[in-house]
């Protein structure tokens, strides 16, 4: 259980391969403005590839109207954890049961959750606690 958020931001990137780079940029600098003690390096490694994912498997393929952004969170807990949310167009998640056990942050020691929609939006999401701060 994630202990209650502190503070949180909401980044928009646009859904196309410069959303990796883009959520990398704003997302070092929100964690700077969040005061997230923890290794920005890391989160904004992790941010990334959630982004980057979301690009790859979140834009439904043969797509006609262009998808104008992807949506991701951070959060920042009162026990120090970073949270973060990338949420998706797509509703469809083909083997969700195998992908929520995946392991992307288990590099720097994190932990990764997926969950099919979120609290008060019916998108996809992905979680990850990258490093809890020293």
């Amino acid at each position: 259980m994630t202990a209650p958020v502190l503070r949180e931001t909401e980044l928009k990137v646009p859904a196309d391969p410069s959303a990796m780079i883009m959520a990398r940029i704003m997302g070092r600098t929100m964690l700077t403005v969040l005061g997230w003690p923890g290794s920005v390096h890391a989160a904004v490694e992790v941010l990334g590839h959630l982004v980057d994912n979301a690009v790859e498997h979140g834009l439904a393929p043969g797509r006609t109207e262009p998808v104008e952004e992807l949506r991701a969170w951070l959060r920042v807990t009162e026990a120090g954890e970073l949270v973060i949310d990338v949420a998706d167009p797509n509703t469809q998640f083909a083997d969700f049961g195998a992908a929520a056990g995946g392991t992307l942050a288990a590099a720097c020691g994190a932990s990764s959750t997926m969950a099919h929609g979120s609290p008060g939006s019916p998108l996809p999401t992905s979680k990850a606690r990258p490093c809890a701060p020293p």
